[in-house]
C-alpha cells in the first residue's frame, strides 16, 4: 500500500472542491419539480420542501470555496487523481443524503443508502411504497443516477477542464482510458452529447409508447445510465406493456455500449463497430444468456406462454448484463440456475467506457484470450511464437496483470461482502446474488419484502461499501485508504 502524506491529501482536497461546486448547481435543479408538483403554495410550506435540495447545496458550496483556498505547492498526479475520485464518491452520496432525511421519507442508515444506490447509478430502493413518494424526491433519484451514470467527475470535467495527462487520468477513473477525440475536452463534450441525445431520444419514445412524460423522464435517465431507480414499487412489470420494455431494453443495451462506438455509429462506420471484439463477444453472451435463461424459465413454469417467459427472461437478461437493475418479475421465485446466470452476467458488466458496472466484458476476453494462448503454448512446439491479440493489437504483460488483478479482486470482494450478508440470516444464494448485484451497480434483488427492508444495518453498510468500491473498480479505494497510512520519516 502507498505511504501518501499531507501535501498529497491538500492537492487532492483542493481538486475535489471544483467537483463539489458542479454537484452544488446540480442540488438545485429538483427545485423546479418541487414548485411544479407542489400541492400546497403556502410560503413556509414551499421553503420546509425546497430546503431538502437546498441545504445540501449550500453544503456544497461552502466546502467548494474553503477547499480551493487550500495552499498545495505540487502538482496533481495519478494518486491524488485517485485519491480525489475516492473521496468525492463518498462524501457527495454523504451529503446527497439529505434531501431524503429532511423530507422524512428515510432514516439516516436509509437515506445514506439510497443516495449512494443513485449516486452509483445501482438502483436498490430502501422506500417501501414508491409510487406515494413526492414527485421531486423521485426526480432527485433519477437524476442522481443519470449524473452518476456517465460520472460526477466527467461533468465536472467539462466544467473546470483540466488540461493535459491529469486531465485523462480523471476522465479514465470514470470512463476508461478510450478517447473519442484527440483532446480531453472535446473528448468530455462530445461524451455529453452523446448522452443527452439518447436520453431526449428515449424519453420521447417512452411517451409515445404510453407513459406519461414524468415517467418518461425518470425511466430515460435509468435505463441510459444503466442504474435502475422506477417511479412505481413494482418496477417495470406496474406499466405490463411489451413495447415499453422492447424500448427499455434497446436503451439499456445503449446505455452498455462505449461511448467510443457510439461516436463511431453517428460517424457511419458499422463495418468498425461490426469488426469490434467486444461488440462481438457481447453479442454471443447476450444470446447464448438469452435462450439458456428462457429454456430454464420454460422447464421450470410450463404454465406461462412461451412468449411470456421469452419476454421475462430477454428483459431480465438484458437488465443484468448491462446492469441496469429494472424488473417485470419476482427473481427470487426463479429457478436457481437461472439465478446464478444472471449472477455471471452481473458480474461480467457491460463495455468497457460504458455506463455499465461488473469487471466490463474486455477484461473477460482478456482471460479468455489468456486461456486461449495457454493451450497453444502447450499444443505448440516450445519454439514457436505465440502471441496474444485483441483483434489487431498486441497484449502487453501490463494489460493482462491489470485485467487478472481487477477481476479476481472484483470477485474476492464479492465472496467476502457476501458472506458478511449472509452470516445475518440470509440464504447463501441470495446473500452473493445481492453482493454481486451490488458491486455491479445493479440493483436486483432476490430478496423483497420485510426481509429487505429490515435488513440490519451492518448488512446496509457492507452493500453500502460494496456499491462505493464497485463503482470505482477498487484500486482508487485502495490508494484511498492508503491516504490515512501517513508516512513518517525515519530518522
Amino acid at each position: 500500500m502507498p505511504y501518501i502524506d499531507l501535501e498529497d491529501i491538500r492537492i487532492a482536497l483542493k481538486d475535489a472542491s471544483h467537483i463539489f461546486e458542479v454537484v452544488s448547481f446540480i442540488m438545485l435543479v429538483p427545485i423546479a419539480v418541487t414548485l411544479y408538483y407542489s400541492s400546497n403554495y403556502d410560503a413556509i410550506h414551499i421553503i420546509k420542501e425546497i430546503s431538502a435540495f437546498v441545504v445540501p447545496a449550500v453544503i456544497f458550496y461552502i466546502l467548494y470555496h474553503v477547499l480551493k483556498g487550500l495552499r498545495s505547492e505540487g502538482t496533481t498526479r495519478t494518486k491524488h487523481a485517485m485519491i480525489t475520485v475516492a473521496m468525492v464518491w463518498l462524501m457527495i452520496p454523504v451529503i446527497g443524503s439529505l434531501p431524503f432525511l429532511i423530507r422524512g421519507i428515510l432514516n439516516p442508515a436509509d437515506s445514506f443508502f439510497e443516495s449512494i444506490s443513485g449516486w452509483t447509478a445501482t438502483g436498490f430502493t430502501m422506500i417501501r411504497n414508491v409510487d406515494n413518494t413526492p414527485q421531486d424526491i423521485l426526480f432527485y433519484r433519477s437524476l442522481t443516477e443519470w449524473v452518476g451514470g456517465i460520472g460526477i467527475v466527467v461533468l465536472a470535467l467539462a466544467v473546470f477542464m483540466r488540461k493535459g495527462t491529469v486531465a485523462m487520468v480523471y476522465y479514465s477513473s470514470e470512463r476508461g482510458e478510450q478517447r473519442i477525440k484527440p483532446s480531453i475536452k472535446n473528448t468530455v463534450i462530445e461524451t455529453w452529447k452523446i448522452y443527452f441525445v439518447y436520453t431526449l431520444a428515449c424519453i420521447v419514445l417512452l411517451f409515445i409508447a404510453g407513459m406519461g412524460m414524468f415517467d418518461a423522464i425518470n425511466h430515460s435517465f435509468a435505463a441510459l445510465a444503466t442504474g435502475g431507480f422506477s417511479r412505481h414499487t413494482d418496477s417495470i412489470a406496474y406499466f405490463h406493456n411489451p413495447l415499453i420494455e422492447f424500448i427499455l431494453m434497446i436503451f439499456m443495451l445503449i446505455g452498455s455500449i462505449s461511448f467510443l462506438l457510439h461516436f463511431r455509429i453517428f460517424n457511419g462506420e458499422y463495418k468498425t463497430v461490426l469488426r469490434n471484439v467486444e461488440f462481438k463477444a457481447f453479442l454471443a453472451l447476450l444470446l447464448v444468456a438469452m435462450l439458456v435463461i428462457t429454456l430454464n424459465l420454460y422447464l421450470h413454469d410450463t404454465s406461462k406462454s412461451i412468449i411470456d417467459i421469452i419476454r421475462e427472461g430477454s428483459f431480465h437478461t438484458i437488465s443484468s448484463l448491462t446492469t441496469t437493475g429494472f424488473s417485470t418479475a419476482d427473481i427470487g421465485k426463479w429457478p436457481e440456475f437461472s439465478q446464478a446466470i444472471l449472477m455471471l452476467l452481473m458480474y461480467i458488466g457491460g463495455f468497457y467506457g460504458s455506463t455499465s458496472g461488473g469487471i466490463k466484458l474486455l477484461r473477460l476476453v482478456v482471460i479468455i484470450k489468456l486461456i486461449h494462448y495457454n493451450l497453444r503454448k502447450l499444443i505448440l512446439p516450445k519454439t514457436a511464437i505465440v502471441r496474444m491479440k485483441i483483434g489487431s493489437r498486441a497484449l502487453g504483460g501490463d494489460e493482462i496483470i491489470g485485467s487478472l488483478g481487477m477481476s479476481f479482486a472484483y470477485l474476492i470482494i464479492a465472496v467476502i461482502g457476501g458472506l458478511i450478508i449472509a452470516s445475518l440470516g440470509y440464504g447463501t444464494l441470495s446473500s452473493l446474488y445481492l453482493s454481486l448485484s451490488a458491486m455491479g451497480s445493479v440493483g436486483l434483488s432476490p430478496v423483497s419484502g420485510d426481509a429487505w427492508f429490515n435488513m440490519p444495518v451492518i448488512g446496509k453498510f457492507t452493500m453500502i461499501a460494496l456499491m462505493w468500491i464497485g463503482r470505482l473498480e477498487i484500486f482508487p479505494v485502495l490508494i484511498f485508504l492508503g491516504s490515512f497510512m501517513i508516512r513518517r520519516d525515519s530518522r
